[in-house]
């Protein structure tokens, strides 16, 4: 499976909620560092502080949140993603953010994930 593949197998894994399929994908020491304006943001590094720790706590924000990626680019150990953010705050405000993820990879696993994305449109949507 070709990195760009492992990364796009993220994201289905992610809209289908197979916590057991990203769980495969990633290492178990993977490094997750969101934007520090994000709700909950920061970094996290294995598993169970990403899922257990971080997305219960910042998905509490909103009704919906998804992650749309658009373009995959690949770049030897690292797959850079452009997407954008879709989602209704608990404040029912709409928001369409966009975003770049960039992935490292090392040996068929995820080792770390960095966001960019412009967290203030994010934090208006909550208020």
């Amino acid at each position: 499976m070709s990195n760009v593949e492992i990364i796009q197998q993220l994201y289905l894994s992610f809209k289908n909620k197979d916590l057991q399929r990203i769980d495969q994908l990633c290492d178990k020491d993977i490094e997750w560092i969101t934007m520090n304006g994000m709700p909950h943001g920061g970094t996290y590094v294995g598993f169970k502080a990403i899922f257990e720790d971080y997305f219960p706590k910042m998905l509490s924000n909103f009704k919906e949140f998804h992650a749309i990626p658009e373009t995959f680019l690949d770049s030897k150990n690292q797959v850079v993603v452009l997407g954008i953010y879709d989602g209704i705050s608990k404040t029912n405000k709409k928001f369409q953010v966009p975003f770049t993820h960039v992935y490292e990879i090392k040996e068929n696993k995820i080792i770390k994930f960095r966001q960019f994305t412009d967290t203030q449109r994010i934090h208006e949507s909550l208020n």
